[in-house]
């Protein structure tokens, strides 16, 4: 009797775990949970397995965290027919090697990958990269260039040639990067702010107001709004400088800036006392700052208190005992007291260290003159007035 076939049954699921799938998304998770050595272990493994095609996924994963040799190893064993992965190994190669300070080598392997796909935006940005280490900043600029004409949408890259123009005081050209980066990303202070700088360094007063308004506007800090101050100062609109120096101490009360550049407001305003205040609020955080005691005696001697003052500024003159402007000032007090020889030792000591200080010789002249030395006192005089 022939024996009854057996019925055809379900095949069986694979199982999701053997799989390479399984094996990618552990090491990912992995890597998230913080467990990173055991994230390059898993990656190292999949490099390992046979695969038709590169695994450079994987190889991108092991260099951003930094296992560039273990990348670099696998992507010097590959070898490709697919122009853009060719491109890809060539990229990921140069960013290994730039990471172990093989310069050249760097250069040398993402140009291969541009040469074969210059429409790519990250290729000229690693090319930059390479440019910069070898201290070719020119060459740098032409290849950000080059990455915003592949993605002229990129803000990052706008910035990031902005800031380099601005660090080689190429001030026009970066706030025309700056500008680009505020039409790409209108709310986002941080460019408003950059541009407001430029404006600022370029003596563009109202624009750098306009720009740090911006910037306020989606971005509200203290020290924004302290540099806002500091721009309608500059500008002539004292009126909205204090008002913005009041919104700054409001929110930051020890903002140690403000507190010096809104006592230096009130000064010229003739409000000595509200000066003081705040002179005083700013020595309780920094009391050994030559310059803040500098400040403080200037404003007393305005108030007829020149005993204290010419406290502070002894005080300021140990801090910084070179500083021509402390010597200057102390000068000046101990002229009104009546110290004569104090005063012409100071004076002395200053334009010996500036000969070239019209003011100290015109203040000498003032000592001599007052000392009915007239002879001395015209030859300080005529030496002040070629110096003016």
């Amino acid at each position: 009797m022939a024996l009854p076939l057996a019925s055809a049954g379900k095949q069986k699921r694979p199982s999701l775990q053997s799989s390479y799938l399984w094996s990618s998304l552990q090491a990912q998770w992995q890597h998230r949970l913080g467990k990173t050595d055991a994230a390059i272990q898993s990656w190292v493994n999949l490099l390992k397995q046979e695969s038709s095609k590169p695994r450079l996924k994987e190889a991108g994963y092991l260099i951003d965290v930094q296992a560039l040799q273990e990348a670099r190893e696998y992507l010097e064993r590959m070898e490709c027919d697919s122009q853009e992965d060719s491109a890809e190994i060539s990229y990921l190669l140069a960013k290994c090697y730039l990471g172990q300070a093989l310069i050249p080598q760097a250069k040398e392997k993402v140009e291969e990958a541009i040469k074969v796909k210059p429409q790519v935006a990250k290729y000229w940005d690693l090319l930059a990269d390479c440019q910069l280490e070898l201290g070719d900043w020119r060459e740098g600029i032409k290849a950000l260039d080059n990455s915003m004409r592949a993605d002229p949408q990129n803000a990052e890259t706008n910035y990031r040639l902005g800031t380099i123009y601005a660090y080689h005081e190429e001030y026009l050209e970066a706030l025309r990067c700056f500008q680009g980066c505020c039409l790409l990303r209108p709310r986002e202070a941080m460019y408003w702010e950059m541009k407001a700088e430029m404006h600022l360094l370029l003596d563009q007063m109202k624009d750098a107001c306009e720009s740090y308004e911006k910037a306020l506007r989606f971005g509200a800090t203290p020290d924004l709004a302290a540099r806002l101050a500091y721009c309608y100062v500059q500008n002539g609109d004292t009126k909205k400088g204090i008002q913005y120096y009041k919104y700054t101490l409001k929110y930051e009360p020890d903002h140690y800036d403000s507190l010096n550049n809104l006592a230096a407001v009130y000064q010229n305003l003739g409000r000595t006392q509200d000066a003081l205040t705040l002179l005083e609020r700013a020595k309780n955080i920094y009391p050994k700052d030559p310059i803040l005691l500098n400040n403080l005696a200037f404003t007393l001697v305005h108030q007829g208190r020149t005993r204290k003052a010419a406290e502070y500024y002894r005080e300021a003159l140990e801090l910084a005992p070179d500083h021509p402007l402390i010597l200057y000032n102390l000068s000046v007090c101990l002229t009104r007291k009546g110290n004569w020889q104090e005063s012409i030792d100071l004076v002395n000591k200053l334009l010996k260290i500036d000969p070239h200080h019209s003011a100290g010789w015109a203040l000498l002249g003032n000592i001599y003159e007052q000392m009915d030395k007239l002879d001395i006192a015209i030859d300080c005089f005529n030496k002040a007035l070629k110096l003016a």
